[in-house]
């Protein structure tokens, strides 16, 4: 069985969870299984095991203008389809729905989509997403990321016959417990290498929850002097959590690292006391946390880990067994609990190694690969003829 993984914008070397997400399924499935279309270009750098799948990469095939994206992508379906021969198709997500309706209509081609939630909710409400919404319900499955996507996923009008809930999978032998490497210590943290580290990973937007970490930092530093909350990621938000930072009066205490690429983050995690990303849900503005594959990179490197109460993440974290959930809405919440694992060593241990046992044992790319084979091939036997 030959598939073809469309993912427009989402795919390596971008970074991001969808982007990683989108790179392992087609790196643990291998070129015999999986061939890749995507708009990224190439940065010269491997993203998964050798050998890789072919990723034909081919921005033209999405292109804003209507002519030059019709253009490019017959062109790339007609290399792909003599080339590889594809008999199922995997889509990112649902704003790539379109192609999958339309690789449908001229090649009776069946296909899943991922999901993952802010683009559910977007098909749902946005008019100009109907073709994505159109996509998730006439698709052979819709692979939902978590529980609690897969019931946006059912409200959006999908059957639940149709629903695979596929947790993401995490690289046990990357992400692993390290001692802190000294020079990264100092370098990121500078005159405060000293301290005990708080950590979020993510992209700087209002949903993620840096906020109230900032908000709840004067509360944790009173508790334990030696704190600094490190920030890890970029986007919108930054300027805005700078200018908190400095109202709350703990600017010396947050440091902004700025994005790092994926294969920077295992020796990152290796620096923090503690994992903190308090996420929330802000439904109105179609932004919900769906998993949060940090979540795991965290627990696989032997971290207590703390989550907001929303979306996906009491499904990433095991509350009580691998780290913490907390009221995202709550920073006296937050500073409670952020302080409770810096002063119980003991505590913070357990939850550290038990997140890394339930990470290797739950959460591989090899059990995400083969929970995904066997769904395309279900999806083939139920189109077989013979069937």
């Amino acid at each position: 069985m030959k598939s073809l993984l469309i993912s427009s914008i989402y795919f390596p070397p971008k970074t991001g969870g969808i982007a990683e997400i989108m790179g392992a399924v087609a790196s643990v499935l291998g070129p015999g299984r999986v061939c890749c279309l995507t708009g990224v270009p190439s940065n010269g750098t491997a993203f998964g095991r050798n050998p890789e799948p072919k990723v034909y990469r081919r921005p033209t095939a999405f292109a804003r203008a209507k002519f030059t994206q019709a253009v490019g992508w017959g062109v790339t379906i007609t290399e792909i389809m003599v080339r590889e021969r594809p008999q199922v198709v995997h889509i990112a997500t649902a704003y790539d729905g379109y192609l999958a309706l339309w690789l449908r209509q001229w090649f009776k081609l069946p296909y899943v989509v991922y999901a993952y939630g802010n683009e559910v909710l977007d098909a749902m409400r946005a008019t100009e997403w109907k073709k994505a919404l159109l996509a998730l319900q006439q698709a052979d499955r819709v692979l939902a990321i978590s529980q609690f996507t897969a019931s946006l996923v059912q409200n959006a009008g999908v059957a639940s016959n149709r629903i695979e809930v596929v947790y993401p999978g995490c690289d046990v032998d990357r992400f692993r417990p390290v001692p802190a490497e000294m020079d990264l210590r100092q370098n990121l943290l500078g005159p405060r290498w000293r301290d005990r580290v708080i950590l979020t990973v993510g992209n700087l937007v209002a949903r993620k929850g840096h906020d109230m970490v900032i908000r709840a930092l004067p509360q944790v530093c009173r508790r334990v002097p030696g704190t600094t909350y490190l920030i890890v990621g970029d986007g919108p938000h930054r300027s805005e959590l700078e200018k908190l930072a400095v109202e709350m009066g703990v600017q010396d205490r947050v440091i902004f690292a700025g994005e790092i690429v994926n294969e920077g983050l295992a020796p990152i995690y290796a620096l923090c006391d503690v994992f903190a990303m308090p996420s929330r849900d802000q439904s109105e503005q179609c932004d919900v946390e769906g998993f949060g594959v940090v979540f795991l990179e965290a627990s696989s490197c032997g971290k207590p880990v703390i989550g907001g109460r929303s979306g996906g993440i009491p499904e990433a974290v095991a509350d009580g067994v691998t780290g913490l959930l907390v009221d995202p809405h709550d920073p006296e919440d937050i500073a409670n609990v952020i302080t409770r694992l810096l002063v119980d060593s003991n505590l913070s241990a357990r939850l550290g190694q038990q997140g890394r046992l339930r990470v290797a044992r739950d959460f591989t790319w090899a059990r995400v690969g083969a929970q995904v084979e066997g769904i395309l091939e279900s999806i083939l036997r139920e189109k077989s003829p013979c069937s």
